[in-house]
């Protein structure tokens, strides 16, 4: 009897015991929902972003006078393909809409009738495969065809630096222009790449590209005159560019070389659309690198050299003390070529001036060589 009393007892703590644990494990997951729900919904608590984006072709005008033909995005429904596409920015908790409209495809050809169809993958972000840009696994199985629009829809989570691109026939489509930068800026840190990482005064975006003259002709003959598709294979970039110039076009625009006053502190977002690494070099400073591929380094480091694989994308500092004009450039030199001649490719200028606008090295200078 005594027994069966203990036993009893004892049953009854245990069952005591097993509620509680019950109760607290049901809590633990109540308030991880909880706590994952509120950082969703402070994620999803910026503005509501809309963008449209059309294909297009264009012809791209070298320094050397050479015309190369290209297809790619454009915000402008009337106008030519931009190389690279528009810029899309953005800030963390933005709720980002972006529609790609198929309305005039330019490889829908007499000899393409279908024409290829194209995509918007939002490289770097994690989206349900709906909202991927991979045609195999679109709604569908297909990509957006002539005379079709796809909306695709994200929340910007996590600051960075990513890009987007088409997906369909992957390979000739981005190296026929079919690519862009996509910035999403933290919520509170209007002047930082990441939260607690260096503010800067000034900011760039370099995308840095390559391309292979003669596949762009072969891809331009096979859907206008019926010839053959080129072989990716034997890709041979001989053009290397800096937000679709080449030396001593990137002079042309301030968007395409950094200009600066003595003092200053600069970002600059490195990202690699091409198909081959570029080896990116500053002259006369080190630079800080501070995040990679959407995340912040946990540990950053100083280079004067980095590497970039294709598809990589890198925030860079570059704190400017020294009045000048120092050279960032590819450090694999045949890539500062256009079609085998130096200087050209992928060089560019680090123009930092004396607060009263003056530098020490005139501008005239650089243009003769």
């Amino acid at each position: 009897m005594l027994q069966n009393s203990r036993a009893k007892k004892v049953a009854g703590i245990i069952l005591i015991i097993l509620a509680l644990l019950s109760v607290g494990l049901a809590g633990i997951l109540l308030s991880n929902t909880l706590s994952n729900s509120a950082v969703d919904a402070q994620q999803a608590n910026g503005q509501v972003r809309n963008f449209t984006l059309y294909v297009r072709s264009t012809w791209i005008n070298m320094p050397n006078g050479t015309k190369m033909w290209a297809f790619g995005y454009t915000d402008n429904p009337n106008g030519q393909a931009k190389i690279p596409g528009p810029s899309i920015v953005v800030t963390q908790g933005d709720t980002v809409n972006i529609t790609l409209n198929d309305n005039k495809d330019p490889t829908r050809t007499q000899f393409n009738p279908d024409g290829d169809g194209h995509t918007i993958h939002l490289h770097g972000l994690d989206l349900p495969s709906a909202m991927d840009g991979d045609p195999m696994t679109a709604p569908g199985g297909h990509a957006v065809m002539q005379g079709q629009a796809y909306t695709y829809h994200f929340v910007a989570k996590y600051p960075g630096t990513y890009w987007y691109h088409c997906h369909q026939s992957a390979a000739e489509h981005i190296q026929m222009g079919m690519y862009g930068a996509l910035i999403i800026r933290p919520a509170n840190a209007s002047n930082q790449a990441y939260p607690d990482t260096p503010t800067f005064d000034k900011e760039y975006t370099f995308v840095l590209s390559d391309m292979d003259s003669a596949m762009h002709q072969t891809d331009y003959d096979g859907l206008y005159k019926g010839g053959s598709d080129p072989n990716w294979t034997k890709y041979q970039p001989d053009y290397f560019f800096i937000n679709g110039k080449t030396w001593p076009d990137t002079m042309m625009d301030p968007e395409d070389s950094i200009n600066a006053t003595v003092g200053q502190t600069v970002l600059v977002r490195l990202i690699n659309v091409g198909y081959v690494v570029h080896a990116i070099h500053t002259h006369g400073y080190h630079f800080q690198v501070i995040g990679s591929d959407g995340r912040k380094l946990d540990a950053p480091y100083y280079k004067d050299t980095l590497s970039i694989g294709p598809a990589e994308r890198y925030e860079i500092i570059l704190k400017l003390d020294l009045a000048g004009r120092y050279m960032l450039h590819d450090h694999a030199e045949q890539m500062n070529t256009n079609n085998g001649e130096y200087p050209g490719g992928m060089i560019t200028m680090i123009n930092v001036n004396n607060p009263d606008g003056s530098n020490p090295v005139p501008m005239k200078q650089l243009m003769q060589r």
